[in-house]
């Protein structure tokens, strides 16, 4: 009789989007919306090139 022995190897895998301005770098009371993205714990950010008044931006 032959018994197989199976290991089962569990990852987790995180990710995680999110957006912010940078309100210091406004212009004509306008910012440019980041977003970051991660995964597993490696980031990377990137600007979405879209410009949004700095006063209707929800930081919460």
């Amino acid at each position: 009789m032959f018994h197989l022995k199976t290991n089962i190897m569990r990852t987790r895998l995180t990710f995680s989007l999110n957006f912010w301005i940078n309100g210091c770098r406004a212009e004509n009371e306008e910012a440019i919306i980041y977003a970051r993205i991660t995964v597993n714990g490696k980031r990377a950010n990137i600007s979405l090139k879209r410009k949004v008044p700095v006063e209707s931006w929800d930081s919460s």
